[in-house]
């Protein structure tokens, strides 16, 4: 049997420094895919446990699915269609709440139901003045549905329920305003009410949407300036038992409730694709650089061949086919790539490990503010930097091997060629 592997080998070998580059080339970009990979797949990681823990499984919205919004009744050939036109005046809420809540507790899999009531306010501290979309919330089902009572950096979230006209606020709303925990604002409904307000607590929970716009007081406070009556919500929002079944029941609890149902899957849509976006370009990126150390083993193996004539000549006189001549230097691509992946995975490894150390600030206008990278680790990561360097390789190969198979023996021995 010809130790085509052992052959290969002895060749890298007799090239030290040529046959480093290359190694260190694939591994300097095995190493990068899988610190990109770790860091796109984080980042995406992070942002759907935030949208998770921060909100509700399901919510329960005042409108009506499509297909219960209008019937047809046919009288021989004509359809006489009947819809219901929402009234100008009419607010649209879930009602009446007592009985959607009974039944979304029904639910299988509905771990907690609770409503929540939105009414748009502007909030005044002095001269500042910013809007708000204030949600009512009974606070111990809040702190159950969510971990926002887990996030309060300053303040208590117990005292919004002992506290009728207290107010928690998000972190970078607070900023914005110029308060702190006992600040005394002013809740200007749109029919121009005012109602008196104290900052009770203050949340920090890493997501821009609920640091910027976090502003939860008592239920029936937020009732009273939306002028709703005690039997009416704004949305009624459900806790799952598994948050990954959200969209199954989503739809199942829309059929049992006659209300439109969104998931946390569908109202994070929009950011999840773009963060899928981002991060394939990131990674076709990436991959261009392992494409260039790609060409970096193709140089070695062209010089090989250039620099070894006169021994592929002698190997082809001692019996060695064609085939076998390439199949050697195909073992050399193959060798270079595997190499260099294990490297890869050790610098990957390594740099993981750093990057998630390396304190980040991103600004206030970050989507996701976290004291450092979230970065994942996963086996895959390490596979498909062995697949993606070992297939680059072996097609760098090719081309120096079919080289190396067609010199003629006998011209280069006679020193013709």
């Amino acid at each position: 049997m010809i130790p085509h592997l052992a052959i290969a080998e002895a060749q890298l070998r007799h090239r030290p420094r040529q046959s480093a580059i290359a190694l260190i080339s694939v591994a300097v970009g095995a190493a990068m895919l899988i610190v990109t990979l770790s860091l796109t797949t984080g980042l995406s990681e992070d942002f759907i446990a935030k949208s998770v823990e921060t909100s509700a499984h399901i919510e329960v919205l005042p409108l009506r699915p499509a297909h219960l919004q209008r019937q047809e009744l046919r009288d021989g050939a004509d359809v006489y269609a009947l819809r219901r036109h929402h009234v100008p005046d009419e607010k649209r809420t879930v009602r009446p709440l007592a009985g959607v809540l009974a039944q979304a507790r029904a639910l299988p899999g509905v771990v907690l139901a609770t409503p929540a009531v939105e009414a748009q306010a502007i909030l005044s501290y002095g001269t500042v003045r910013r809007p708000v979309l204030l949600t009512g919330v009974i606070p111990a089902d809040e702190a159950a549905i969510t971990v926002l009572d887990e996030r309060v950096v300053s303040g208590s979230w117990n005292d919004l329920a002992s506290n009728r006209d207290g107010i928690i606020l998000g972190r970078q709303l607070a900023r914005s305003l110029g308060v702190e925990v006992g600040a005394q604002l002013q809740a200007q409904s749109p029919e121009g009410g005012l109602v008196p307000l104290r900052v009770v607590a203050l949340v920090e929970a890493g997501l821009a949407t609920v640091d910027r716009g976090l502003a939860l007081v008592q239920l029936d406070r937020a009732q009273a300036l939306a002028g709703l009556p005690s039997d009416q919500a704004s949305k009624v929002r459900l806790r799952l038992a598994d948050a990954r079944q959200a969209e199954n029941l989503a739809r199942a609890a829309e059929s049992r409730l006659g209300y439109v149902c969104r998931s946390w899957q569908e109202r994070a849509a929009s950011q999840v694709e773009a963060f899928d976006r981002q991060n394939l370009i990131t990674q076709v990126l990436v991959f261009f650089t392992v494409l260039v150390a790609a060409f970096g083993v193709a140089n070695v193996l062209v010089q090989l061949v250039a620099d070894k004539r006169r021994d592929i000549a002698i190997l082809r006189a001692a019996g060695f086919s064609r085939h076998d001549i390439g199949v050697i230097f195909l073992h050399q691509g193959v060798l270079l790539g595997l190499l260099g992946a294990a490297l890869g995975w050790l610098g990957g490894a390594v740099l993981i490990r750093i990057v998630a150390r390396i304190p980040v600030d991103f600004g206030e206008a970050a989507l996701l503010r976290n004291e450092t990278l979230r970065m994942a680790e996963y086996p895959w990561f390490y596979l498909l930097a062995l697949g993606i360097s070992l297939l680059v390789c072996a097609l760098a190969a090719v081309a120096p091997a079919r080289r190396a198979a067609a010199l003629a023996p006998t011209e280069i021995l006679r020193g013709e060629r």
